[in-house]
């Protein structure tokens, strides 16, 4: 199960990367904010396609928490959950040094080509064209499926949170650290500095890694290979 603890540095990891969500998907927040009604609230706007991101988001976690807790059910052996724990731990670390920029350029984890898929395009336009408010939380389902290199990790982290029910609140307590600065688009974002932005981001990045390598000390701990430890 997830400490209180790792909820906290969750949500930290998305309050601190939240510049980076402004990048992924501001355009997208720009474009149904300038299609509109003028007779429908800003804010309602906001709330719908946070709301369907983060709706997203918690069935992703849910659902990989319930193959990671059904994983370590089906093991015949104790062994094979704890290396899947090392496992995720280390694409964790890996996914951390890739953000912070370490191991070359940002966005290894990221270069899927979706956006440039044709059925992908053509589900936005269908989309696009509602000009509702459910088109709103529509287009907020199916962009938190955008590649995301802060998303991963946080999903990684959600197969072993024991079920699907904390699962989905890993990734929501991210989606929710998120939300600030979807809201705020446009105003305070676009106001922080970049040097301020890319040590937010590396802060965020260090915390992955940090969880990556508490996930890694669990795995250890879980196959009896090191003591078990008070925070891990």
């Amino acid at each position: 199960m997830i400490s209180s603890p790792d909820y906290l540095g969750i949500l930290i990891i998305g309050l601190f990367g939240s510049a980076h969500c402004i990048g992924m998907c501001g355009g997208f927040v720009g474009m149904y904010s300038l299609r509109k009604s003028a007779a429908q609230p800003a804010l309602s706007h906001h709330l719908l396609y946070n709301l369907g991101r983060i709706t997203t988001y918690s069935l992703l976690g849910g659902t990989l928490g319930s193959i990671g807790s059904f994983a370590v059910y089906a093991g015949e052996h104790r062994v094979i959950p704890g290396i899947v724990l090392l496992l995720a731990g280390f694409i964790m670390v890996l996914m951390g040094l890739d953000i912070a920029g370490i191991l070359g350029k940002r966005g290894l984890f990221e270069r899927t080509g979706i956006t440039d898929a044709v059925f992908f395009r053509r589900v936005l336009f269908r989309i696009r064209s509602l000009q509702s408010m459910a088109g709103t939380f529509l287009l907020g389902l199916m962009l938190g499926l955008l590649p995301c290199g802060l998303l991963y990790p946080i999903l990684l982290h959600a197969s072993s949170s024991g079920g699907f029910l904390p699962g989905a609140l890993t990734a929501a307590v991210f989606g929710l650290g998120t939300v600030p600065a979807m809201m705020s688009f446009g105003y305070v974002v676009s106001r922080i500095q970049p040097h301020l932005r890319l040590l937010l981001y590396r802060v965020a990045a260090a915390l992955i890694i940090l969880l990556g390598m508490r996930m890694i000390l669990r795995g250890l701990a879980f196959n009896s290979w090191i003591p078990a430890g008070r925070f891990w």
